[in-house]
């Protein structure tokens, strides 16, 4: 199973903005990084975008975990 972990990309100065700028990005193991959301100029920005993520991944789970409970009911109910 292929493991991948989220991290920071920040620039001091973005070279457009001139401004300080961070995003969020994955990287497989052995793979390269894969922004997963647009580069924030400021930091409320990226929380926003943190919380955006948080709120799809228990989402995922949410869905998940019906899946998983239907199926385990149905192979107990065979």
């Amino acid at each position: 199973m292929e493991i991948s972990s989220f991290g920071l990309s920040y620039v001091e100065s973005d070279p457009q903005t001139h401004q300080p700028s961070a995003c969020i990005y994955v990287k497989p193991v052995g793979g390269s990084e894969i922004l997963i959301t647009a580069p924030n100029l400021t930091f409320i920005e990226l929380d926003c975008e943190l919380r955006r993520l948080h709120a799809e991944l228990d989402e995922i789970r949410a869905r998940a975990k019906k899946k998983f409970y239907k199926a385990e009911a149905a192979s107990v109910g065979s």
